[in-house]
């Protein structure tokens, strides 16, 4: 099996060093994984076929294409979700959160000036619209589980275990991993279904993740474990 492409990006003894925290076990699914699907909204995505400097120029956290190359692995993992029965959460950045309790990222409050408010920035992309019963929960800070109901809600639920896709990888994604870890979950990433500005960012987030965190694996690898 190729190794991924971003496990490449440590070699020598530093990818030594991060192999003896995780050495590739990969856990079970479990029997009740939750997927979340972070932030794919439209201040993320900004519009299909701009370039990135195009859709910063009007969305300033945007990743371009990026989050296009992402929609088909996104599209898949919430049919997958919904074809296998398991429980969908949608996040969004809440608005007028930036204003109230601090921006999600310190340039919320000078640089961009609270892209999150802005018209349709909270829009999910009609290619990935969440279906009936998914949850969409407004969070006002990079995890999704900060200040919001979402641990009460996978206790509900029954979660063994966490899907996580969306964005951005290196920010409200890792944030979400993290603390979806210290909560006691196992974590998936699936890395082909999640997405950052820059490839660089995406790959190095990827790598921690799965050395600390998480098991990073693809959305093929996704659609084989849930058998």
């Amino acid at each position: 099996m190729t190794a991924p492409w971003w496990s490449q990006l440590f070699d020598g003894e530093e990818a030594r060093a991060y192999h003896r925290q995780h050495g590739g076990d990969r856990r079970p699914l479990g029997q009740r994984p939750v997927v979340l699907v972070v932030d794919v909204t439209r201040a993320f995505t900004g519009e299909e076929g701009e370039t990135l400097d195009e859709s910063t120029a009007r969305w300033p956290t945007s990743c371009g294409p990026n989050a296009w190359t992402a929609m088909p692995y996104l599209r898949h993992v919430v049919d997958l979700a919904t074809t296998r029965g398991w429980p969908l959460v949608y996040t969004t950045a809440q608005v007028g959160a930036a204003a109230r309790f601090g921006g999600t990222v310190k340039g919320e409050l000078s640089a961009m000036g609270s892209p999150m408010d802005r018209p349709g920035a909270q829009e999910i992309p009609d290619e990935i619209a969440p279906p009936d019963g998914a949850l969409v929960l407004a969070k006002p800070k990079a995890s999704a589980f900060f200040d919001t109901s979402l641990a009460a809600h996978l206790i509900r639920l029954g979660a063994d275990s966490l899907v996580v896709a969306g964005a951005t990888t290196s920010g409200c994604v890792r944030a979400t991993v993290v603390d979806g870890h210290s909560h006691g979950w196992p974590v998936f990433v699936v890395e082909d279904a999640c997405f950052d500005r820059a490839r660089l960012s995406h790959g190095v987030n990827l790598f921690e993740m799965n050395a600390k965190y998480a098991d990073v694996l693809t959305t093929a690898e996704l659609t084989t474990l849930a058998g």
